[in-house]
């Protein structure tokens, strides 16, 4: 079949390619082939070994010397500071590393002079960091529903309890606090105990329950017993934040408040 010129402009513009018609004309008779010429051998080539040239000693390297290790973090003196001193102390404390990362240290929160309880919780968690508060949010509102059961009260005037971190900074993704970090912030919560001579001592969680104590044994066989730290009566109960996961574990945190307040009403 054969197109005209129109017609193969229209086939083109739809995108058919037309097929390449047959020339008739009669291929070309192929020429001779020209003959084939063979180049003579090249001349053999002498190799001639050439001595390889004497080694050259490099100059000694310069020895750099090892950059001086950093000076070890110093614990901050926080004797004789009053309460307001000592939080704002501890704003500008540098005694370990965790000072690094922070974005607020902890103080903590509650009465502003003699506390009968004093409530140590755990590491401050990403919340408590970001805002400065200890137990802010659901476990802080659970924690003072428990401490209105109990007769107490960390909030007005008239506070009666004082709730502060077993160490002021939060450790990074939610580790345990390192050797180093506990002793610094030990001198933290001895002036805390001397400026509010709380009576008793409560423990929620288990970091700061096992360091009060002295001992690496479980939470469970913590709870229910008297321990002593620093001339204080301590009791041991669950962390605010386990209890709002763990809300069958409330009866027994009810129980341990019971034997704090026992104690209390003893001394």
């Amino acid at each position: 079949m054969s197109w005209d010129e129109r017609q193969r402009a229209m086939l083109a513009e739809m995108g058919y390619r037309l097929p390449v018609a047959l020339d008739p004309t009669p291929e070309p008779e192929a020429a001779e082939p020209e003959p084939i010429v063979v180049a003579a051998p090249p001349p053999p080539v002498m190799r001639v070994a050439v001595p390889a040239p004497a080694a050259v000693m490099a100059p000694p390297a310069m020895t750099q010397a090892a950059p001086a290790p950093a000076a070890p973090a110093q614990a901050a003196d926080f004797t004789g500071l009053d309460l307001p001193a000592l939080r704002d102390a501890v704003a500008a404390c540098r005694g370990c590393g965790l000072c690094d990362q922070r974005r607020h240290a902890v103080f903590g929160q509650g009465a502003l002079q003699q506390a009968h309880w004093l409530v140590v919780t755990d590491p401050p968690d990403e919340s408590e960091d970001a805002s400065g508060d200890s137990q802010p949010g659901d476990a802080g509102r659970l924690l003072d529903r428990m401490l209105q059961a109990a007769g107490q009260r960390r909030a007005g005037d008239d506070a009666t309890a004082f709730v502060t971190p077993l160490v002021k900074c939060r450790p990074p993704r939610g580790r345990a606090p390192q050797p180093a970090e506990l002793e610094a912030c030990d001198a933290v919560l001895a002036r805390q105990v001397a400026l509010l001579q709380p009576r008793v001592v409560l423990a929620m969680g288990l970091q700061a329950a096992r360091r009060l104590t002295g001992t690496t044994e479980p939470l469970g066989r913590l709870r229910g017993r008297v321990h002593q730290w620093r001339g204080l009566s301590v009791v041991v109960t669950f962390a605010p934040g386990y209890l709002l996961r763990s809300g069958a574990d409330k009866a027994g945190a009810w129980d341990d408040l019971r034997l704090a307040l026992s104690l209390l009403r003893a001394s």
